[in-house]
């Protein structure tokens, strides 16, 4: 008995259109910027069925992080005493 495939979802289908169209293979991040609300998941679903291929790439890419700095502020002047 095969196992019953679910279609993928109109976002997936939407994913895959944009794959389609590109003339270059695309990551994560830019997909997310040609297509609104898209997360891995569509992706693995596309990957799942053989529709779309991953490769592993090392891309140079900018980003932000919280670390702990020492700021400085000036102390008032402390007057001597007049005696």
């Amino acid at each position: 008995m095969a196992k019953k495939v679910r279609e993928v979802s109109p976002k997936a289908k939407e994913v895959l259109a944009v794959l389609q169209a590109s003339e270059t293979a695309l990551t994560l991040a830019e997909l997310k910027d040609l297509v609104p609300n898209l997360n891995s998941s569509h992706l693995t679903a596309l990957a799942n069925r053989d529709l779309v291929s991953t490769e592993k790439v090392t891309k140079e890419v900018v980003t932000v992080t919280k670390r702990e700095v020492n700021s400085y502020t000036a102390v008032p002047a402390v007057e001597a005493d007049a005696e």
